[in-house]
């Protein structure tokens, strides 16, 4: 039995209807042969639940949040790391500093409960040029941070996509060298970094350092799992 966790956007998700089909009838596939697959997204769960059931795509095990919230099969969300509210009164200020716009998220919507936040998210827009610098502010605090298109991601320094595989892992009770990763972003790297596996072809340069083989599309690196 093998394992794949998949980053979900420009990965599985792409820009191509054709693609994203071929994409699920390779992970049925995949699974049908006795296999277990995941999602591994920094989308929350509302989110990304909608496109899950609008495109129907199966999987064993959902992570949202960049893994702060973990999903079984049924739903159950089996894991979650928040951010401390005093953890959060430290990080708005960074995002104030450089007048970013921000809001909570629990995992599932927007909140104002600071006892109920997993993310902190900030929101780009037209003016990016210290983006990074807000990133870098954070890092330096200790939380795990990073841009996507949009966005400033915040959320716990004690989890990535890697410790919440490490997390599925023993859920599922499946060994670390039967677990396959991909991915794209900056936010892939530590899984990436981890775990064998591979990267898509078109990918953040951060991703440069690793040595991956690189698919340009993810039913093509399924397709490979499969021979072997």
């Amino acid at each position: 039995m093998k394992m794949l966790a998949s980053d979900f956007d420009l990965t599985l998700y792409v820009d191509d209807d054709n693609i994203v089909q071929r994409n699920i009838d390779a992970i049925r596939s995949f699974i049908k042969n006795g296999n277990l697959f995941g999602i591994v997204t920094g989308r929350n769960y509302s989110n990304i639940k909608q496109l899950l059931n609008q495109y129907n795509i199966p999987y064993h095990y959902l992570i949202c949040q960049d893994g702060a919230k973990i999903f079984d099969s049924m739903d159950y969300c089996f894991f979650t790391k928040g951010l401390l509210r005093e953890d959060i009164i430290r990080i708005i200020p960074i995002f104030e500093k450089y007048q970013f716009n921000y809001y909570l998220d629990d995992g599932y919507n927007q909140t104002k409960n600071m006892d109920d936040c997993v993310k902190v998210v900030g929101v780009i827009g037209r003016e990016n040029k210290n983006a990074q610098k807000v990133v870098n502010e954070l890092l330096e605090l200790g939380f795990y941070a990073y841009l996507s298109v949009e966005h400033i991601n915040v959320i716990s320094g004690s989890i990535n996509k890697k410790t919440a595989l490490e997390n599925v892992l023993v859920h599922a009770n499946c060994d670390k060298d039967n677990l396959y990763v991909i991915g794209d972003n900056i936010n892939d790297l530590e899984m990436l970094s981890s775990f064998q596996g591979a990267i898509m072809k078109s990918h953040s340069r951060e991703l440069d350092v690793l040595d991956k083989k690189s698919y340009t599309t993810l039913y093509e690196f399924i397709e490979e799992l499969e021979k072997n």
